[in-house]
């Protein structure tokens, strides 16, 4: 690809970007295309090793790769001001979606043998978010390489692990934020949906403890996640008020309904995006601007057309820019059950969250006393 702006204009197009002038921010988005489509290629050779490596511990691993929306990015730079457009490493990402915990710690352990995510003294740069969670309680594994772009250059690419139950947690919480434009990633918003998820990541994470929890029926999944909610330690009365407060949030904000009304509200324009998988790229236009009818709709394009996906994708970016009730998004993915499988969030599909969700909700605890443990053991115990 050849060169068209120096560094320093990527680093000063950041700066335009957040700025208060409309036309320098408009051909900033121009710097921003190039910049963004320059991490195409480093982008797909991250995926290349992310995939050879999770399917040889999970031949079932979901994949997707996305260049970073206009939005994000400038959320981002106005989030942390030391920040420039040059040095921000997840432009490009791509994301490996497995079973377990285990299989992701056994990712990452062979990921960082790889010579591409160690710099110039032999340093990682990565952020466990499996033991320690982020605030909003994301959960997940995160590392930052640097990988050639064909042409001599290098880019910074992001790869993102995490298991199937915590992508459910993740994608939830964006369907909210889609539907109420609260920026609850960037712990802004209802206080009450906040503490919701962040509780509910906790329930999550205590389910994973089990041993092949992802392969239980419901009734084997209560019984799993109920055994390790009252192990008898010194964090039991913590876990239990956790659920507690989960049960109280989703009574509060009627979730269920909400969450069902989301979904049922969004009508899918191109019929193809519901199952098939795609090879290619899909420049995807989410619009919530009607409460009862929101659409998403997507335009799709070959591996060679990206370039043309590139432009397009900038050119809409730049017609929606000033409406948040528009989303739009470059994605690509080879998922077996297409785009949605990967990306659940733009279709507002928090079904399979939903339904480890009632596993909370059916849990027998109430106010933790000595009682309500014995109750709630004898309970668990019951179930088959």
């Amino acid at each position: 690809m050849t060169i068209k702006y120096s560094g320093k204009r990527v680093a000063k197009a950041g700066k335009q970007l957040i700025g208060d002038d409309k036309a320098a921010r408009d051909e900033a988005l121009g710097v921003l295309s190039y910049w963004r489509f320059s991490h195409e290629k480093p982008l797909e050779n991250a995926l290349t090793i992310l995939r050879k490596i999770a399917t040889s511990k999970d031949k079932n691993a979901i994949f997707a790769k996305r260049l970073k929306r206009y939005r994000s990015i400038s959320g981002k730079l106005e989030r942390f001001p030391d920040m420039s457009l040059k040095t921000m490493q997840d432009i490009g990402g791509c994301r490996a979606i497995v079973a377990t915990t285990k299989q992701v710690k056994q990712i990452v352990r062979e990921l960082k043998k790889r010579p591409q995510f160690k710099n110039s003294v032999g340093k990682i740069r990565f952020k466990d978010y499996l033991d320690k969670p982020k605030e909003d309680g994301y959960r997940g594994y995160h590392l930052v390489g640097t990988f050639d772009d064909g042409s001599g250059e290098k880019r910074k690419i992001e790869l993102q692990i995490r298991t199937k139950l915590q992508h459910d947690w993740a994608t939830t919480l964006e369907v909210v934020e889609l539907f109420t434009g609260q920026a609850l990633k960037s712990n802004r918003g209802s206080e009450d949906w906040h503490d919701f998820f962040k509780e509910v990541s906790t329930q999550f994470a205590i389910m994973e403890k089990a041993s092949l929890f992802n392969t239980l029926k419901h009734g084997q999944k209560l019984e799993a996640y109920g055994h390790h909610l009252l192990a008898g330690d010194g964090k039991k009365i913590d876990r239990i008020k956790s659920c507690v407060a989960v049960k109280n949030y989703a009574s509060k904000l009627d979730i269920n309904t909400i969450l069902e009304a989301y979904a049922n509200s969004l009508k899918i324009t191109d019929n193809w995006l519901k199952e098939s998988s795609v090879d290619g790229y899909v420049l995807l236009e989410v619009d919530t601007s009607m409460p009862n009818l929101s659409t998403v709709k997507g335009k799709l394009f070959l591996k060679e057309d990206i370039q043309t996906a590139e432009r397009e994708y900038t050119q809409l970016e730049k017609s929606t820019a000033e409406t948040q009730s528009k989303v739009v998004a470059l994605l690509s993915t080879t998922a077996v059950g297409g785009i949605r499988e990967a990306y659940p969030n733009y279709f507002a599909d928090s079904t399979d969250f939903l339904k480890h969700l009632r596993l909370i909700l059916d849990a027998p605890v109430s106010v933790p006393n000595k009682r309500s443990f014995a109750n709630a053991f004898g309970l668990f115990a019951g179930k088959g």
